[in-house]
């Protein structure tokens, strides 16, 4: 099995500059947390299959140490992406070239695996992109995988725990609750000194950019005021006079 995990790169503290409504990316980076727990499911194939683990990622070119990391928890390709004109790119035009670098630099793939969102976009939006732009099954909240007949057997969060059986190929976004995280691998630490990561550039990969459909005009704090009211009689009344207050009913 080919297994694609996308890997993505976020500041350890999380600021926006509000001149250019992008965020700070300055100081210390972090591998995004819901991404290794990506990562971990794949592992967890790896262990017990034939398995090859191709780790995608889009970042300036500054963070290829960072990247070089996750060969010691068995991942056997590292791909990183930078180029001044991904720079700024909103959710569909990251998509769009994740896509192309799957197709063209991976070619041969069984299960695209990545965090549910990033801590520092949050939008959620990236996993279903990639895969409506592949036209590939997608399933999001998941908390668990599983091979089953040449098949994968998800199951996930929404108001209740849904299961599915999924055809291959297919991308999954995994919640916190899929498992602990990743642990180093002495094998593959060992084994993690003769790898390079892999580095291409839009002068490389010629994918005739994307545009983004999107764009921060602005950008403003809201510290909203929290207040408390504890109800001790007629509570249906008061939730029913709060609710018409505030136009939901």
């Amino acid at each position: 099995m080919n297994i694609v995990v996308n890997v993505k790169i976020v500041p350890e503290k999380i600021s926006i500059d509000k001149e250019s409504c992008r965020i700070k990316r300055e100081g210390n980076s972090i591998f995004n947390p819901l991404d290794l727990i990506a990562l971990e499911e794949a592992i967890k194939f790896k262990k017990t299959d034939n398995t090859s683990i191709s780790v995608v990622s889009m970042a300036p070119l500054k963070e290829k140490m960072l990247l070089s990391k996750l060969f010691k928890y068995g991942v056997d390709r590292v791909i990183l992406l930078t180029d001044k004109s991904f720079a700024g790119s909103d959710t569909i035009a990251t998509s769009f070239i994740l896509k192309e670098a799957i197709i063209r630099l991976i070619k041969t793939y069984d299960l695209i695996i990545q965090g549910d969102f990033s801590l520092d976009g949050s939008t959620g939006n990236v996993g279903g992109e990639i895969a409506a732009f592949l036209n590939i099954p997608y399933i999001s909240n998941a908390i668990s995988i599983e091979k089953n007949d040449g098949r994968i057997k998800v199951k996930r969060v929404s108001e209740r725990i849904e299961t599915f059986s999924v055809e291959l190929p297919a991308l999954i976004s995994v919640r916190k609750e899929a498992n602990n995280g990743v642990s180093t691998n002495l094998f593959s630490l060992v084994q993690s000194f003769n790898k390079e990561v892999e580095v291409y550039t839009n002068e490389t990969l010629n994918l005739g950019l994307r545009e983004s459909m999107t764009r921060v005009l602005s950008v403003r704090e809201e510290n909203p005021e929290a207040y408390i009211d504890l109800v001790t009689s007629n509570g249906d009344k008061i939730i029913f006079d709060f609710l018409k207050k505030v136009g939901i009913i």
